[in-house]
């Protein structure tokens, strides 16, 4: 476990949130776009549209990887208990 100062962690949860709304945003824009972007095409996968296929597992997967990055690049293990200092004891 990470030992940081109050202020290390303060920006570390907000590194964190960002990185994780981004994430978010990703998978949001990927799906959505490519729901309508492929709507007009004909192939079909299994008898399920183009679309559907890339959009909606295509996202699971975009999501997997996402957080498997997120926890190995982004996320950081520390304590969000209070530091102990001599005067409060």
């Amino acid at each position: 476990m990470k030992k940081m100062t109050r202020e290390e962690k303060h920006q570390q949860i907000k590194r964190e949130a960002k990185a994780t709304f981004a994430l978010f945003f990703l998978c949001f824009v990927w799906h959505v776009g490519f729901a309508y972007g492929l709507n007009h095409v004909d192939i079909r996968i299994w008898n399920l549209p183009l679309w559907w296929v890339v959009s909606t597992p295509g996202v699971f997967v975009v999501a997997i990887v996402g957080v498997v990055y997120l926890l190995k690049k982004v996320f950081v293990n520390f304590d969000l208990e209070p530091e102990v200092t001599s005067d409060d004891k």
